[in-house]
């Protein structure tokens, strides 16, 4: 089965390493240790989908330019970046750590920006034409023109858990396991009905949101963003909000499908994970760094979130 990046990844200094055991021996892995990173790239891909594991190690700023033109059967990547420094470029987009990013396959140059001195961890699913015309077309009363608007709306720095789960499944599912295909299928199709499911829960929550308390819960949430390893008091985040306790905390569950307290500790959990894996902090240093001084705390929350303890992550280090 051709897979539309073989020829890309060759061009810029991949090569086929079919000795590699760390991933699932249903797909393939190039690997790659040049002057700008190291590190591999897997897949996984049939008639319908792909799937595909980013893990290397950028050495110094790089600007990947790859012509779409290999990609003429694919419709849209959406991956779920795990660790990321660095900018889209076409068109300009911010990204970073534990973001959803969604890219539609067309005609011309895909660019993007990688700094140098930091890991680049990614899981993505490739939906390809033939998936979406005789799968989700035949079996739903979906237009493509909703179809996108729905895709195009994971693309969010806003952290979703509902797809970081599936990257987190993804990377722990037992790579000798013989029904890999039925897997990943299942992970695919499990990606999509959350697409669906947003888009239109999304459509009803701004009917329920007013405008004015949709901005307030985003300033929350940036808020948040920016002082999470600090003790933040409920009454501050009602001052930001103008809410009273009771109207914030239906308000923010209703718009974000999670408490605040689990939203708290999940950018707690993220931050800690680009830490152990991307600086030389031992884990009781990154447990401290986002708000925790239980080391035990933070590993039952972090295990809880991360599916691993802190030390089995800490182990992928690049330091």
């Amino acid at each position: 089965m051709n897979y539309g990046y073989e020829k890309f990844l060759t061009s810029v200094g991949f090569t086929l390493d079919e000795k590699c055991n760390l991933f699932s021996p249903i797909g393939v892995t190039y690997k790659i240790n040049a002057q700008e990173m190291d590190g591999y790239y897997w897949f996984y891909t049939n008639d319908y989908f792909s799937v595909n594991i980013h893990d290397f190690n950028v050495k110094k700023d790089i600007i990947v330019n790859h012509t779409q033109d290999d990609l003429s059967d694919t419709y849209v990547s959406i991956s779920y970046i795990k660790s990321v420094h660095g900018e889209c470029l076409t068109p300009y987009q911010s990204v970073t750590d534990n973001m959803t990013f969604t890219y539609f396959h067309k005609k011309g140059v895909f660019r993007f920006l990688l700094h140098g001195g930091y890991p680049y961890f990614s899981v993505g699913i490739e939906y390809k034409e033939k998936f979406i015309t005789e799968f989700v077309e035949k079996t739903s009363n979906l237009d493509k023109e909703i179809l996108e608007e729905a895709f195009q709306q994971l693309n969010s720095l806003e952290e979703i858990p509902e797809i970081q789960k599936i990257a987190d499944d993804i990377l722990s599912y037992d790579k000798n396991f013989p029904a890999s295909e039925i897997y990943y299928e299942v992970k695919a199709k499990e990606l999509l009905n959350i697409a669906i499911n947003r888009y239109f829960e999304r459509k009803e929550s701004k009917a329920k949101i007013s405008r004015q308390d949709d901005i307030s819960l985003d300033n929350v949430c940036k808020y948040i963003n920016d002082h999470y390893s600090s003790d933040i008091s409920q009454d501050l985040l009602c001052k930001i909000a103008l809410m009273s306790k009771t109207k914030l905390k239906d308000s923010f569950k209703q718009k974000y499908n999670m408490s605040i307290t689990e939203y708290i500790q999940r950018r707690r959990m993220n931050v800690a994970e680009h830490m152990l894996i991307a600086t030389n902090l031992n884990i009781s240093e990154v447990a401290r760094a986002v708000g925790y001084n239980s080391h035990s705390r933070f590993s039952t929350l972090f295990k809880k979130y991360k599916g691993n303890l802190p030390q089995e992550v800490k182990k992928l280090s690049f330091y």
